[in-house]
């Protein structure tokens, strides 16, 4: 889980440094590279690429690419920090569904140590008056992503790993493609180094797939989904190290708060 939180958190940087392309020419461009990767690897290993348990492959992916789409959507209409924040309602939501339909059990203190990180990631990102569409967006995003981590969860020991990630931009590739249909974007024509941090988008994003689904392929939902708060960090030390970022004292306050409920929760659990 921290591999895939770093995965992640690259793919944000090399997202970052393409800002002046359109959001949804990026998720475009990172399905197309991050589906053939995934057939690549699955022929390399001679795995048939379309699994046996299709419900939840499929379910996976719709989940996956609606959470994507609604992110995405917040980061087009709200401020980077804000649709960060309300992202990270998705580990609450995944233990949630967990609890629900899995029927994982969540112990009192853990839900103590969710609300102490969630906290340190509001302290870090801070959170600003919001409109109640984009809001609701931006939760209906994280409600996704916690159906898709179900998803996986639910496949632990009856599908490979790689097989579930290649669902991902299989699903992915025509939903975006179909919005882009019915809402047409500007396209802007990448040049230079934007084809290496279009690449990297992809790339990273792969790694963190693969990662995140071997880790809730492993454990409980609670656990795994807890330490993705560590995501957090890792762009607070980009945004200083990369894009030249200043920092508070709330934010390092904020991160070591975020650490204190994560560490809370892997050890009462």
């Amino acid at each position: 889980m921290l591999v895939a939180s770093v995965g992640f958190a690259c793919m944000n940087a090399s997202v970052k440094y393409i800002s002046h392309i359109p959001v949804f020419e990026v998720i475009l461009f990172r399905a197309v590279i991050t589906l053939i990767i995934s057939y690549a690897t699955l022929k390399k290993r001679k795995v048939n690429p379309w699994g046996t348990h299709h419900k939840f492959l499929i379910a996976r992916g719709l989940f996956g690419a609606g959470g994507l789409i609604c992110y995405f959507y917040t980061l087009q209409h709200l401020q980077l920090a804000n649709a960060i924040v309300i992202h990270y309602l998705s580990p609450i939501f995944t233990t949630l569904i967990a609890m629900i339909f899995l029927g994982e059990r969540v112990k009192g203190i853990q839900w103590i140590a969710f609300g102490i990180s969630f906290t340190g990631v509001i302290m870090v990102k801070g959170f600003a008056n919001i409109e109640l569409l984009d809001f609701m967006v931006g939760v209906a995003g994280a409600a996704l992503s916690g159906f898709a981590y179900n998803a996986i969860r639910n496949m632990k020991d009856k599908e490979d790993a790689d097989v579930i990630v290649f669902y991902h931009p299989l699903i992915s590739l025509p939903v975006v493609a179909l919005y882009l249909f019915i809402f047409p974007q500007s396209i802007v024509m990448p040049t230079g180094y934007d084809w290496l941090f279009l690449a990297g988008t992809g790339i990273f994003t792969q790694v963190g797939q693969y990662f995140i689904t071997r880790a809730y392929q492993m454990d409980t939902a609670a656990r795994i989904s807890s330490v993705s708060y560590i995501g957090i960090i890792w762009g607070v030390l980009m945004g200083k190290f990369l894009f030249g970022e200043a920092y508070h004292l709330n934010v390092l306050l904020g991160m070591a708060v975020v650490l204190g409920g994560v560490f809370l929760n892997l050890k009462r659990s």
